[in-house]
């Protein structure tokens, strides 16, 4: 299904003469990655290492554990060029995923027919596909507009967990948008980020339904919640990401210094992964602000029952 491109990341190995390479690959890939290395090791006779860690995004580059095996390249799969670190190189391969666009189209369509512009997103599996599926669209009669590229994005129409740019760029022309992709959270973000209704077609299922507005209501109310917790709190824990794309020292101590003046006790907290084991040793903090992923916040942490809020959300609670 995951077009792994083992030729390209093979060409790759020999151009570079790697002798030893690390393979990072997200959860949804791990299930053929003795598969994918023994293939690579055939291919170029290299020592091929899988990460375990995590694998989160691009902004999660496996930097550290490829110094500490000594590789001569990383291959980061499942996400979009964004980090080319000083040190090791890295090849990025999307894995992407083909699909019968008119067939997607075909069952999107009655969610979509009284919209006269539609604009496209979708993740990086899928991104190849959308000029297919906007001319689809067209022959249904709709106009179809695909965003502009910018910020971490790459490919136009792209949208990550972290910035929905290239669907912001487009909202006032669009009367809603339909997203290529799998899973609640990328639409739910599109939705809250634009201020648009949002069509999900899954090209895995090959379904189409509309995002179900109670979702984005569930949302907006549980972050508002959070907020309403964290203005009582006194004992601020403000969390920096050891993570090369996640790393944002400067705003967190920006962050404590606003805390600080606020009245409140503030102490940064730097960790590689962000987790409940990891933040419920802390028992003083009576709040967490996180300066790394904002899906972080947004989907919560499990068993962690004090808030935690997103930088923006931290001044929202301190009335700023």
């Amino acid at each position: 299904m995951y077009d792994l491109e083992t030729e390209r990341a093979a060409d790759e190995i020999r151009r570079l003469n790697a002798k030893r390479v690390l393979v990072q690959l997200p959860d949804g890939l791990r299930p053929g990655g003795l598969t994918l290395a023994k293939e690579l090791r055939e291919l170029t006779g290299s020592e091929v290492i899988l990460s375990g860690d995590s694998c989160y995004g691009a902004c999660d580059l496996a930097l550290t554990q490829a110094d500490a095996v000594g590789a001569d390249l990383i291959i980061h799969y499942g996400h979009s060029p964004m980090l080319q670190a000083p040190g090791t190189p890295v090849l990025y391969i999307e894995a992407r995923v083909d699909f019968d666009a008119e067939a997607l189209i075909a069952q999107a369509q009655p969610h979509v027919k009284d919209w006269a512009t539609i604009g496209l997103t979708a993740t990086v599996q899928h991104i190849h596909k959308l000029e297919e599926v906007a001319e689809s669209l067209r022959k249904a009669g709709h106009d179809a507009i695909i965003g502009t590229a910018g910020g971490r994005v790459v490919h136009d129409g792209q949208v990550l967990g972290c910035d929905y740019t290239s669907a912001q760029n487009i909202k006032d022309s669009v009367d809603g948008y339909l997203y290529i992709g799998a899973g609640v959270f990328h639409p739910i973000g599109l939705s809250i980020a634009t201020g648009r209704p949002v069509v999900k077609a899954n090209p895995y299922t090959m379904t189409a339904e509309p995002l179900d507005d109670r979702e984005v209501t569930r949302t907006a109310m549980k972050r508002m919640a959070a907020i309403e917790a964290a203005k009582g709190a006194t004992r601020f824990a403000v969390i920096v990401s050891l993570k090369p794309g996640q790393l944002q020292l400067e705003a967190a101590l920006a962050i404590q210094r606003r805390l600080e003046k606020a009245g409140k006790e503030a102490t940064v907290i730097v960790l590689d992964e962000v987790g409940p084991i990891q933040l419920g040793n802390f028992t003083e903090a009576e709040a967490f602000v996180e300066t790394a992923c904002p899906r972080i916040a947004l989907d919560g942490i499990a068993d962690i029952q004090k808030p935690v809020l997103t930088p923006a959300e931290a001044l929202v609670a301190l009335g700023e």
